[in-house]
């Protein structure tokens, strides 16, 4: 399969240096173009401050483009680009992300600010490809966003408990990681050393849209919402990665430990069987303590194979109780891997495997 020219949109950002990251070792994907903001256009990427604890990878000597170019998309359209990245803030991807995807190039955005729109899929790709189905039906063009950092340890492990039995409500409390606000939050010293604001603004309401919205169903002109009641709390706490949640449904039925266990180990979706990329070949892992970050943070990982693009990209299940009809469990995932980069670029796989990707560079 020949590779696909891409281009990110931010070019310093946590979450621009976790697709850096992955592209240096993609086999489909390669980066030939980078947009950031005035503080660092002009630059080359390789003098930018690399802020991940792992190292920097050999990627090509790009100059990054001003996103406040108005010749923008000339130029990403020039450096043979098909497919965008976007770890814009939201404010920002409002802006600058519908420039690109009218113009005919693909946007994956992992910014907020077009999720749960009519027409702009909002996809997990090993929970809801069938939401797909509306990709490039807006009139923004080929546009779509992967989820909220924190949806993915919730919605992933219930998927298969809504195909099984079904839910009217739920309680999520949140302990999320510094990284999920930010390179300056995460390189706080004070943070780090406990001293860190819980409060998340707005990032319940989000958690509640997006979970219904990925749990709802496809209509002919966007998605009708699932029906739960849902109640959440969100917290930071100051550790580096990993959002932790801890999640307590109402089934609709009784059921059994082992049979919730059983549901969520075969849980597997297109992506598996399509075998992309960065697709983990178990999305669900079962433990039966509660998920610890030191020992299950980059689940999902082959061993022995140097740097994995599943590494990170499962999510850790346990601690689970059943009580008639309440399940309770905790779950893990890597906020800025399978929460942000990596999911993004999973469904972008998943995209390209299907054949809904339209290449306009020569």
């Amino acid at each position: 399969m020949d590779t696909l020219g891409v281009a990110i949109l931010s070019a310093s950002g946590l979450v621009s240096q976790r697709f850096q990251e992955r592209l240096d070792k993609h086999p489909w994907f390669e980066l030939r173009a980078i947009a950031g903001s005035k503080e660092t256009a002009g630059r080359r990427l390789s003098t930018l401050e690399w802020r991940l604890e792992s190292t920097r990878p050999d990627l090509p000597e790009l100059l990054v483009i001003s996103l406040e170019n108005e010749e923008l998309v000339e130029e990403i359209l020039l450096a043979g680009v098909d497919v965008v990245f976007s770890a814009l803030p939201s404010a920002i991807a409002r802006r600058v992300e519908p420039r690109l995807s009218e113009a005919g190039i693909q946007v994956f955005s992992n910014a907020s600010a077009f999720r749960c729109i009519d027409g702009i899929p909002l996809v997990i790709a090993d929970l809801n490809p069938h939401h797909l189905r509306h990709w490039n039906s807006s009139e923004l063009g080929p546009l779509a966003c992967s989820t909220n950092c924190t949806v993915v340890p919730v919605a992933l492990p219930l998927k298969p408990l809504w195909d099984m039995v079904g839910f009217h409500s739920l309680k999520i409390r949140t302990e999320q990681a510094l990284s999920g606000g930010g390179w300056r939050l995460l390189l706080d010293e004070e943070a780090l050393a406990g001293n860190v604001n819980p409060e998340i603004p707005d990032e319940a309401a989000k958690i509640e849209e997006e979970l219904l919205h990925l749990l709802g169903r496809v209509c002919e002109k966007g998605i009708k919402p699932a029906n739960i009641d849902v109640q959440v709390q969100c917290e930071r706490i100051p550790v580096k990665d990993g959002h932790m949640v801890h999640v307590e449904v109402e089934l609709n039925r009784k059921t059994s430990l082992e049979e919730v266990k059983e549901w969520m180990n075969a849980w597997s979706d297109r992506p598996q069987h399509l075998e992309l990329p960065s697709a983990p070949s178990i999305p669900v892992i079962v433990v039966d303590e509660v998920p610890d970050r030191e020992l299950h943070l980059m689940a999902g990982e082959e061993k022995g194979s140097g740097f994995d693009l599943k590494a990170g990209m499962a999510v850790v299940v346990g601690g689970m109780e059943v009580e008639g009809k309440v399940l309770r469990f905790s779950a893990l995932s890597h906020n800025t891997v399978r929460g942000a980069a990596g999911g993004c670029m999973l469904l972008a796989e998943l995209v390209m495997a299907e054949g809904m990707l339209n290449v306009i560079s020569t």
